[in-house]
């Protein structure tokens, strides 16, 4: 088994704990909270300023929670998917990526910018995949042993073009990630069922093994505009065999940002 695999569980079991103990008792059972999700390279944009990079865009989400939400205890729900976030959020820093935004049961991340950008969508494809690999095969078990639930994941990438602007009034201001590529990430993440990892066509084409790749049967996407017609393909990702490399990369990166090792 491997380490990342196991470190998963550890994370979300121990939240889990930690929640049912204290998070009941009191708004707050955490110590050092910080707002710490964002790009630090784009920290210090002021309203309505804005700077972009290529870098590719991840998307974590958690499938069919919404019925889980419908039948089970707010409280319960509430502190499964903040255990199962705070597991992917690990999981993005080991492999040196940011967490970009939190959105009920789902994550947003980046990896780079990197100078080249096959090494920045190697990585983040490894971290969707030890991701997925942590919450199916280490957690799943190990909840059921308790009686809870098993969660389903799944995830979607791409990589391009991304533009980081400030939004918002002096009062409350966020930076916003734009462009096509996080666009396209989050509709390969709807695209994908759960357990698979489905990615854009730019992603794809800094895989280097295509065997890894399979053709989604919804793709391409069509865009017309003024009688033009553009196709952009999306497929899915085997993500099993890219798990071998798991614990060798996280112990390489040792949680520095991505885009410090790779200028």
């Amino acid at each position: 088994m491997s380490a990342a695999r196991r470190r998963f569980g550890d994370t979300v079991l121990a939240s889990l704990s930690r929640g049912s103990r204290e998070l009941r008792a009191s708004a707050r059972y955490g110590e050092d909270v910080s707002s710490a999700v964002g790009h630090p390279i784009f920290d210090d944009l002021r309203i309505g300023e804005s700077r972009s990079c290529a870098m590719t865009t991840v998307f974590l989400d958690l499938t069919n929670f919404t019925g889980r939400t419908f039948w089970d205890d707010p409280a319960d729900v509430t502190l499964l998917a903040h255990s199962v976030l705070s597991g992917f959020a690990e999981v993005v820093a080991d492999f040196g990526g940011h967490v970009l935004g939190l959105r009920g049961d789902g994550l947003m991340a980046g990896f780079g910018p990197t100078s080249d950008p096959a090494i920045g969508v190697a990585v983040a494809a490894l971290a969707c995949a030890t991701a997925l690999d942590g919450a199916q095969n280490d957690l799943n078990p190990r909840l059921k042993s308790r009686g809870i639930a098993p969660v389903q994941a799944r995830a979607g990438a791409d990589f391009g073009h991304t533009t980081f602007v400030r939004s918002g009034t002096y009062d409350a201001s966020e930076v916003n990630v734009i462009g096509f590529a996080t666009n396209f990430a989050a509709k390969c993440e709807k695209a994908a069922a759960s357990w698979e990892v489905v990615v854009g066509e730019s992603f794809a084409q800094h895989i280097p093994n295509k065997s890894l790749l399979e053709a989604h049967p919804d793709s391409p996407k069509l865009y017309t505009r003024n009688c033009e017609t553009k196709i952009y393909g999306f497929s899915k990702y085997r993500w099993q065999p890219s798990l071998t490399w798991a614990d060798s990369v996280i112990d390489e990166i040792q949680g520095r940002p991505l885009e410090t090792l790779v200028s």
